[in-house]
């Protein structure tokens, strides 16, 4: 049995971004925003899905792009 080494570091933060997803999805949290309001004319149940779906997808692109401190080339970083 060789454990977590065989699966990239990486993954792991994926699947927590997936379930930080999942619960800020979550219809309970959603109707807590979906009471009647607006915020510079646009209504805050919109906003804040729209707002949450940015913020998802910038931390995916941080995930995926971060290399491993061990995958980085040696001259990196100096200099």
């Amino acid at each position: 049995m060789t454990g977590r080494r065989d699966r990239p570091p990486r993954g792991d933060r994926l699947i927590a971004l997936f379930l930080l997803a999942l619960v800020l999805f979550n219809p309970p949290l959603l109707q807590a925003f979906g009471a009647p309001g607006f915020l510079f004319d646009w209504p805050a149940l919109m906003l804040y899905i729209f707002g949450v779906w940015l913020a998802v997808i910038a931390l995916l692109a941080l995930a995926v792009e971060r290399q491993p401190r061990d995958e980085r080339p040696a001259d990196e970083g100096q200099g």
